[in-house]
């Protein structure tokens, strides 16, 4: 008996043994566990925050995607988002952009320290994110005033045009773009709203003017009594035909009878008419094409142009402006939901008031600026250009200046009180200044979201 029990007491003592040895062991692996555990899900975390910083630095960067250095955009905003996560730090990124700048492609990568993994030979964590920004431009309309005054010929004209054509290859990108409208509107000291629109006009008027063997081109003048600062549709004020009498400027009857032909812009009633208004489209050839066309001559009245890229974004003007903007019964009514309306501004000069140039207003002697002195004339120009720009700002037009070739810094100043906000002017004194700025109103006006 006493064997047995002794025995017995031997194989207690064992198995005690045995399950401390058990007991250990599971709480070793019961440490990994947990350990385990807690990295990773800092790990999930250092994920989800590396994928809305990075994210966020899309969308930043990607906002002046055609304008800036993308990589070290991308860097910068990445870091101010991340800072560090947890004691991370971001090891590599990287920016891919398509061949329209419509898709931007980011990764990420960052490591993180482990906390208990380090005591299974595992000291660091690796995380990595994608984020894939898309610009697409949906809901504007958008009216082109430029100048196309005679100070513009050569080479200006030349930049204007590449930087218009760049802005359109924005706008449209890959050919996806939705309700995107765009007009443009030529001026100089008049603007051509085309023959075609003849409806608007005072008939009587215009038939009551010697033109020769030519017609009317287009061009209309100011309207008089205040007219000439509001989108007032023709309705309510017919428009008169511009028209440059045979003077001493303007030669053009030979004095015994007769016509010095041909008459043109250069010579003649239509002298310094400017190239034809496109109603707004979105048919991107005929953009194009316009900005193509444009031609330099005549002086400066920058508020005509204003007022008439204004008359092109009025409700007060659907139905009259005819092809796709009655068609999609444009313009729309200020302030629709999902709809911006803008327009850009540009010149390369002040406003021009010469008592050897007829204009819209005709001759300074003529009154019609309520003065003769030409440098009150101007005065009153440079008015009613900044009552043109308030007006459209009050109606939610999104306004943008441009100051070509450092025209000085009166009309500097001018188109800077118009622009809807400081970084809305841009001073461009050379020609890739003047394609860096139209690529950043381009940018600007570019809806982006996060696609992947």
């Amino acid at each position: 008996m006493r064997k047995l029990i002794g025995f017995c007491l031997r194989l207690k003592r064992s198995q005690e043994g045995a399950v401390a040895v058990l007991v250990a062991v599971a709480m070793v692996a019961l440490t990994g566990i947990v350990g385990i555990a807690v990295d990773v899900g800092r790990a999930q975390l250092l994920q989800s925050k590396l994928s809305s910083a990075l994210d966020a630095a899309g969308l930043a960067a990607a906002s002046t995607v055609s304008t800036t250095n993308l990589s070290a955009d991308v860097d910068k905003y990445l870091n101010v988002n991340f800072q560090n996560y947890m004691g991370s730090h971001i090891t590599s990124s990287s920016v891919t952009v398509n061949s329209n700048n419509t898709v931007i492609t980011l990764t990420a990568s960052a490591t993180l320290p482990t906390t208990f993994m380090r005591i299974f030979g595992h000291d660091a964590i690796n995380v990595s994110a994608l984020s894939e920004i898309t610009r697409a431009v949906s809901g504007l309309e958008l009216a082109l005033v430029l100048d196309n005054t005679g100070s513009m010929e050569g080479s200006k004209l030349a930049d204007l045009k590449t930087a218009a054509h760049d802005l359109v290859d924005i706008l449209f990108g890959d050919g996806n773009a939705h309700d995107l409208w765009v007009g443009v509107v030529p001026f100089s000291q008049t603007v051509n709203i085309g023959a075609s629109h003849a409806g608007w006009m005072d008939a009587a008027y215009t038939s009551s003017l010697n033109w020769g063997p030519a017609s009317w081109m287009g061009c209309v003048d100011a309207r008089e009594n205040g007219g000439d600062v509001t989108d007032a549709p023709p309705s309510t004020q017919p428009l008169k035909a511009y028209y440059w009498p045979d003077d001493s400027n303007n030669d053009w009857i030979r004095s015994g009878g007769g016509y010095r032909t041909p008459l043109t812009t250069a010579r003649g009633p239509n002298k310094y008419c400017p190239q034809e208004v496109l109603p707004m489209t979105s048919d991107r050839d005929a953009i194009d094409n316009a900005i193509d066309a444009m031609q330099a001559v005549g002086y400066t009245h920058i508020n005509l142009g204003a007022v008439w890229g204004w008359r092109m974004l009025s409700p007060q003007w659907r139905g009259l402006w005819g092809g796709d903007m009655d068609a999609n019964a444009l313009p729309l009514d200020y302030n629709t939901p999902r709809m911006n309306k803008a327009v850009i501004i540009m010149t390369d000069g002040e406003n021009t008031v010469s008592n050897n140039i007829h204009t819209a207003y005709w001759y300074p002697s003529d009154g019609k600026l309520g003065t003769t002195n030409t440098s009150q004339a101007k005065t009153q120009l440079d008015q009613r250009l900044s009552q043109v720009c308030t007006s459209m700002k009050s109606n939610n037009i999104i306004v943008y200046t441009i100051a070509f070739g450092s025209p000085g810094s009166t009309v500097q100043n001018l188109l800077r009180n118009c622009a809807t906000q400081p970084d809305y002017y841009f001073d461009s004194p050379t020609g890739a200044e003047l394609q860096a700025a139209f690529r950043a109103i381009g940018d600007s006006l570019s809806n982006l979201r996060i696609s992947r």
